[in-house]
């Protein structure tokens, strides 16, 4: 009985030396299991400030891009209405150079017309100028037959005078008896 009394006691004080090691290593196990818990919460805890950090800039670059998202419509927004004002710019201007290319059409054909009618005109005044020069060689020969008729009737009369100078000088020679024959 005391052997098995001292077996009994062996064996509760190596039962109570395993138990004090399992607990020993529980705690050990619960110990290394609150550090990793507390690792555990610091890395969640480090993520969700990283989480947060990159939620906010990512709220910060779509906020800023929806700014410039909004920019950029305005100023499609302004282009568009300057490319209509562009447009209608265009289509007046288009409509103005062929208002004035057919203007310019006009304006060649009446300058081709005018041109026809100075060349007319020129050949006309040409022609007039050539008749004026002929009638005014006409007038100088017609002046110095004029001149040369003039002096001969000069010369005629003249010669009248002295012939009517010589009968009457015959006439006044027998006057009286020439007299009586004129009078009857």
């Amino acid at each position: 009985q005391e052997s098995k009394h001292e077996e009994m006691t062996s064996a509760n004080r190596q039962l109570k030396m395993e138990r004090e090691v399992h607990q020993q290593e529980l705690a050990n196990l619960r110990s290394e299991l609150q550090n990793a818990k507390s690792k555990h919460e610091r890395n969640v805890q480090e993520l969700m400030k990283l989480l947060k950090q990159q939620k906010d800039d990512a709220e910060a670059q779509i906020k800023t891009l929806k700014m410039e998202l909004v920019e950029e419509k305005n100023i499609v927004k302004t282009q568009c209405q300057q490319l209509e004002k562009i447009k209608i710019e265009c289509d007046k201007l288009t409509e103005e150079l062929t208002r004035n290319e057919e203007e310019n059409i006009k304006l060649r054909w009446k300058c081709e017309f005018l041109k026809q009618e100075l060349e007319k005109k020129d050949k006309q005044i040409c022609d007039e100028e050539d008749h004026l020069r002929r009638m005014d060689e006409a007038r100088l020969q017609f002046k110095d037959q004029l001149h040369h008729l003039e002096m001969e009737q000069e010369s005629i009369l003249t010669m009248i005078g002295s012939e009517i100078d010589a009968a009457c000088e015959i006439f006044s020679r027998d006057s009286m008896e020439k007299f009586k024959v004129i009078l009857s």
